[in-house]
């Protein structure tokens, strides 16, 4: 099968989770489709010189800038406008068996309606991050421009399923959502794996008095969470474990994160692997507010049998066994105790990790999640295939 990718960023350093899950699955399509990918970048210059890399993997790879659209739009289509990408989707239309669209906001490059299928992926129901925005938005106007975006996103995400062939979504949680707004939709679920790392580290000694978030901090929510987590939770965590400290380990921290690095909290932008941050953690925190779809860095933790504390938003899909394996608090005070009390209890830390091992056992693969989105692919092309015989035949 011959399929046109179209993302937001190159899918290589795996820098974040989506460009990690791009990856992942890119690495498993080989032998059955000749995959033409194209990014509309908001890092032009670093994904242009990575791009090489991708050159096993794909039959092409282009790279264009994103540049701003017109301020009519909503947040996240406004940042992916690319002439020069469009123009690139069209040409290539005439030689590719389908379209495979990640996130609604690349849509409006391919023309409407479109000469070949196409399967547009949700990592995020985007609407929902905005509807989660307005609920913690500090003040009158923040709220009502929370609001907003959010009404016009929702109009233009739920018209661009409407215009896709299939849809995909990354858990049962999301295709449930996308299903309540637009029943007729036909959507999969194409998950995220989660055994992507090296075996999980045997612990030889006590770990360290430390609370590790991983995140792609040029992610709006990751950087919110970081600021809550050392405003609102990390004082509260000190006053009981006087030395603990806490490491936030992720990808273009912007300046309000840097500035939060002090003797107690350390930033230590993009480094090459997360396991060793992962491994010497006392406690993994993911204290996300706003968020969507699966979080890899509570997948990478699971896989590494860590004691994990987590907002509510943080474990969203991966189903009802995961309170049992996670501590799960949205309430601030809550959240520090919680850090606080596994920290001093070895014991309890212990058996939460053990938990965690346990149910990262049963979540899928990325085998299983290529198959999934070949299982797409494969019903994409046979329904083009079909459509092509019926139009010879009226011909």
């Amino acid at each position: 099968m011959r399929v046109l990718f179209l993302t937001c960023h190159l899918p290589y350093p795996a820098v974040s989770g989506g460009r990690l899950r791009e990856l992942e699955l890119l690495r498993r399509l080989g032998d059955e489709a000749d995959v033409h990918l194209c990014a509309v970048s908001k890092t032009y210059a670093e994904d242009v010189a990575a791009a090489e890399h991708l050159g096993d993997l794909c039959a092409s790879v282009a790279v264009f800038e994103a540049h701003a659209g017109g301020d009519h739009l909503p947040a996240q289509l406004r940042r992916h406008c690319s002439e020069e990408a469009t123009a690139h989707v069209r040409r290539l239309l005439d030689d590719v068996d389908l379209v495979h669209v990640e996130g609604f906001y690349l849509l409006h490059h391919l023309p409407h309606p479109a000469p070949v299928p196409v399967l547009l992926v949700e990592q995020n129901v985007e609407y929902s991050l905005w509807e989660q925005r307005v609920a913690i938005a500090d003040g009158g106007v923040r709220q009502r421009d929370a609001f907003r975006e959010f009404r016009e996103t929702r109009a233009c995400e739920v018209r661009a399923w409407r215009r896709a062939d299939l849809c995909a979504a990354v858990t049962g949680d999301d295709r449930a959502a996308m299903l309540r707004v637009a029943p007729e939709l036909r959507v999969r679920v194409v998950p995220d794996g989660v055994d992507h790392l090296a075996a999980p580290f045997e612990q030889r000694a006590e770990p360290r008095q430390e609370l590790v978030f991983v995140g792609n901090f040029a992610y709006q929510p990751n950087a919110d969470a970081a600021l809550w987590f050392c405003s609102e939770i990390l004082p509260q965590v000190r006053e009981r474990v006087p030395g603990v400290r806490a490491l936030l380990v992720g990808n273009d921290p912007p300046r309000e994160v840097l500035e939060l690095a002090c003797e107690h909290v350390e930033v230590t932008g993009r480094v090459r692997k997360v396991e060793r941050y992962l491994d010497r953690a006392a406690v993994v925190v993911s204290p996300l507010r706003v968020g969507g779809g699966i979080k890899v860095k509570v997948l990478e933790a699971l896989h590494r049998g860590k004691a994990i504390v987590s907002t509510s938003v943080g474990v969203q899909g991966l189903g009802a066994g995961v309170g049992r394996s996670v501590e799960v608090a949205d309430d601030p005070d809550r959240f520090a105790d919680a850090c606080a009390r596994l920290l001093l209890d070895a014991p309890a830390r212990q058996s939460l990790e053990r938990r965690a091992r346990a149910f990262a056992a049963t979540l899928p693969t990325w085998d299983e999640a290529a198959a999934r989105l070949l299982d797409c692919y494969r019903e994409l092309a046979l329904a083009g295939a079909l459509a092509d015989a019926e139009g010879a035949e009226l011909r």
